[in-house]
């Protein structure tokens, strides 16, 4: 009687840890056929005991054991080749302990450690020829201390300081050759004091001082033989008052008046022979301008006006010629051009006429020869070409009859000689010749 007592006992222990536990499997495919996850649940659905996750291919990609639905193992990846991928400990469902990250030679990429769940301690990242490429020491989760980057040389990248979460002290970068690259200091996050940047040769390359992470008063930079290349002055970050550049062999670049970070009065630019390349005068708070261009000769190049940072009025061009012959007239208003643009030859004739509406062609352009005879005649709709176009031989006679649609070649276009006989016919579909004879 006893044996049988423990015989049903036994039976009723195993079928109540049967039902106390269920395997559970995932797929990949819909055919049940390639296993993605192998694990074991409870009743209420939490995973435990151990959990593997497989690749579509059949390769083991992860493990890690369960404790009451909670990750309290180490938690790995893997590679298809096997090779471990990630490894990072958990307790609990809380990353605590070291971790690795792995290459697929096997290589650690990254090492470190968690507490509760943040970064902690020295964090380390290699390159693949297992050189250290980073280190940085973690407090609560965030840098703390001096964070270095290495060139694969093993010499010095960068040293930057980090304290109460933000950067804080010092920060420098480095060339590969070993020569300073960039000199700042930090307070709470933001640029302080005076930062620097140098050429590869350890020449400064250019010099400013900062007050709570903005550009402040005197700016240089030089070039790489250490002549001056620019000087200026900011305030509250921005550019202000007469800054100067300087050609190579000291001449006098460039003058440009600042207020507030926009061009105030004038500014002026030169070419290296010191002749004015450029001449800017600035009103209304920078909106309202008058630029004038000219050529390395010295003629006037080009004329244009700015209203509300807008072009406006009237825009010329010229020839490079002491008398200012006019190359090309532009009419605007509020920045879109309206009325008559005239293109000459340079003997004063028209070369082309267009007439602008809102920024496009309207009705008949027509081109000329230096004769002023009229050398063509193009229609235009919605400011493409469109409709009749008629080509002519300095005497008047036809050269070219076509038309356009949508600014392309259509129909059939036939060219003359001077004579007055066809010699060449087209027929053009969507600017595609399709037949010639």
């Amino acid at each position: 009687m006893h044996k049988l007592l423990v015989l049903v006992f036994a039976l009723c222990l195993s079928r109540g840890m049967a039902m106390a536990q269920q395997e559970v499997r995932t797929y990949h495919d819909d055919a049940h056929t390639v296993l993605k996850e192998l694990y074991t649940i409870y009743p209420d659905s939490q995973i435990v005991g151990n959990y593997t996750r497989y690749y579509a291919t059949g390769e083991r990609e992860a493990f890690v054991k369960f404790v009451a639905g909670k990750k309290d193992s180490v938690y790995t990846e893997f590679y298809p080749s096997g090779q471990p991928k990630l490894q990072l400990s958990y307790a609990q469902d809380v990353k605590q302990g070291p971790f690795k990250v792995y290459r697929p030679d096997g290589k650690v990429l990254q090492e470190g450690y968690y507490e509760n769940d943040q970064q902690s301690k020295l964090f380390k990242t290699y390159n693949a020829d297992g050189s250290l490429l980073k280190e940085t020491e973690f407090v609560n989760g965030f840098p703390e201390g001096i964070v270095r980057e290495y060139y694969p040389s093993g010499k010095l990248k960068s040293e930057i300081t980090y304290k109460n979460q933000k950067q804080n002290g010092p920060a420098k970068t480095y060339y590969a050759n070993g020569n300073l690259e960039t000199d700042a200091v930090y307070n709470n996050g933001m640029m302080e004091g005076s930062y620097k940047t140098y050429f590869e040769n350890g020449q400064v390359q250019t010099e400013v001082q900062n007050v709570a992470g903005q550009k402040q008063g005197s700016f240089k930079s030089y070039f790489r033989n250490g002549k001056l290349s620019t000087e200026g002055s900011f305030s509250a970050g921005k550019m202000h008052g007469l800054a100067k550049s300087y050609f190579e062999n000291g001449k006098t670049r460039s003058l440009i008046n600042y207020r507030n970070g926009e061009i105030n009065g004038t500014a002026q630019i030169f070419y290296e022979n010191g002749i004015l390349k450029e001449e800017i005068n600035v009103s209304n708070s920078g909106a309202d301008s008058k630029t004038l261009r000219y050529y390395p000769s010295g003629n006037l190049q080009e004329e244009e006006i700015l209203k509300d940072k807008k072009p406006h009025g009237t825009w010329k061009v010229y020839f490079d010629t002491p008398e200012k012959t006019v190359k090309k007239v532009d009419n605007y208003k509020a920045g879109i051009r309206e009325g008559e643009q005239l293109t000459y030859h340079a003997n004063g004739q028209v070369h082309e006429k267009r007439m602008y509406e809102k920024d496009k062609i309207l009705g008949q352009s027509y081109t000329y020869y230096p004769s002023g005879k009229v050398k063509s005649e193009t229609g235009h709709k919605d400011g493409l070409r469109f409709g009749p176009f008629k080509g002519y031989f300095e005497d008047g006679k036809t050269e070219v009859l076509g038309q356009f649609r949508n600014n392309r070649e259509t129909g059939t276009w036939k060219y003359y000689s001077p004579d007055g006989k066809v010699i060449k016919t087209r027929i053009y579909r969507n600017g595609q010749v399709i037949e010639e004879k």
